[in-house]
């Protein structure tokens, strides 16, 4: 648990971070001049992760469960997850014990029974922090700017969210409308500042620590060379278009507790220039130079460095995803032909040097207090029947898999498999 103030552009934090099974606390009054911030890695996919019994009947297993159970293995409801390796459990226990943060997804139709306000106490008192990903607009976002009436009925969800992070009893993370920095918001920025600037002041409090998530979009190519991106090349970093939120971000400034953006990354994607429609995507790969994969680790730390230096705010990766899936369009008709196209695993061992290849000094240096995880779980239906921009990658953002089979299985079973070396996360 922490506390962040921020005062004369000067960040103070008290933390107290949870090792093994006790606890320790440290204080850092002057982190500028000190250099060291405490730095901490987190999970996501939500409160509760959807598993199936061998009647394909939903087993919701707690993240908090997941983190503070030290005897998961022999939870008498988690053993009867369909193919439940008890060792394996137990094992991925051993990790997230370690996990700092937390991270919720709330949407635009969020209930106040998806989140075990109890169990966020618990975690809490544990050394845990809760991190609420505020996701209302979304992707609508792209179609243009909410009305006056939908502003109006965003605002009143905003009170009901305050009032569930009321019952949150201590310092929470609260990100608002990640992903927002889309070119119709860009074209709007005062209508867009005035929006998030009334929901902070009903949304915040003085446990609740906000912040405003940008995508880091822009070129990302090994062999892109262009100046605007002020790098070598621009696998290293767009700095022309991390800056095209400036407006916002400095509108905003005087509210945010801390600035943040995420990282989503797949070797197959729809084509951003042309994605088809909503039911027949037109999909497109990737080669590494062309994603600059290898260099994501650096990009990190050049795009934690740059923020800080724009806004002088301390900073933080929500979520981050390595997609792990690969597609080899070998019949050349531009369309997925899942099973023969697909490798489930092809991005594995690129996925898990990336996150080796992190250098958590480094982002501290540049003020980053911690990043998490998107997806622990892959899930066999994750966004089934919405926009999937990862199209058949969507079944593949977590860093640890199951036998479930994509598309056909309701949730994720019990036969885990780690994707990555978790302990270079925890």
């Amino acid at each position: 648990m922490f506390k962040m103030i921020i005062k004369n552009s000067v960040w103070i934090v008290i933390s107290a971070l949870l090792i093994g099974c006790g606890g320790s606390s440290s204080s850092i009054k002057n982190s500028e001049e000190e250099g060291v911030l405490p730095f901490g890695v987190g999970f996501g996919g939500g409160a509760s992760f959807k598993f199936q019994d061998e009647n394909g009947d939903t087993i919701w297993l707690s993240a908090v469960d997941l983190m503070l159970d030290d005897d998961i293995a022999d939870n008498s409801y988690y053993q009867n997850i369909k193919n439940f390796d008890a060792d394996k459990f137990q094992e991925l226990h051993n990790y997230i014990s370690h996990a700092r943060y937390f991270t919720m997804w709330l949407t635009e139709g969020w209930e106040e029974s998806w989140i075990d306000v109890d169990a966020i106490n618990r975690a809490i008192k544990a050394g845990k922090t809760p991190v609420f990903v505020y996701w209302y607009f979304g992707d609508k976002l792209a179609d243009g700017m909410p009305s006056d009436d939908e502003v109006d009925a965003y605002h009143q969800v905003n009170q009901k969210l305050r009032e569930l992070l009321d019952k949150v009893e201590g310092e929470k993370i609260l990100i608002i409308e990640p992903e927002f920095n889309k070119d119709v918001v860009l074209d709007n920025p005062s209508k867009f500042v005035t929006i998030i600037s009334d929901a902070i002041d009903i949304l915040k409090s003085s446990d609740t620590l906000v912040s405003l998530c940008m995508t880091d979009t822009g070129n990302r190519g090994v062999n892109q060379t262009y100046e605007k991106c002020g790098y070598d090349n621009c696998a290293l970093g767009d700095k022309y278009e991390w800056s095209r939120a400036k407006d916002i971000y400095d509108g905003l400034i005087d509210k945010l507790d801390f600035i943040s953006f995420q990282e989503m990354i797949g070797q197959f994607s729809r084509d951003p220039a042309d994605p088809g429609s909503w039911d027949d995507p037109n999909p497109k790969a990737y080669s590494d130079d062309e994603i600059g994969i290898d260099y994501l680790p650096k990009r990190l730390e050049n795009i934690s460095s740059y923020l800080y230096k724009l806004y002088h705010k301390p900073i933080y990766l929500p979520y981050m995803t390595i997609a792990t899936a690969t597609w080899n369009d070998s019949d050349g008709d531009g369309k997925i032909d899942d099973d023969d196209e697909i490798d489930k695993s092809g991005y594995e061992a690129k996925a898990n040097q990336v996150y080796r290849d992190i250098n958590t000094t480094a982002l501290r240096d540049n003020h980053m207090f911690g990043y998490s995880v998107m997806e622990l779980f892959d899930n066999p239906r994750h966004d089934y029947g919405g926009y999937q921009f990862f199209i058949n990658n969507e079944y593949h953002l977590g860093i640890i898999k199951s036998s479930a089979v994509d598309e056909e299985d309701n949730a994720t079973n019990g036969d885990i498999e780690f994707k990555i070396d978790l302990d270079m996360l925890w």
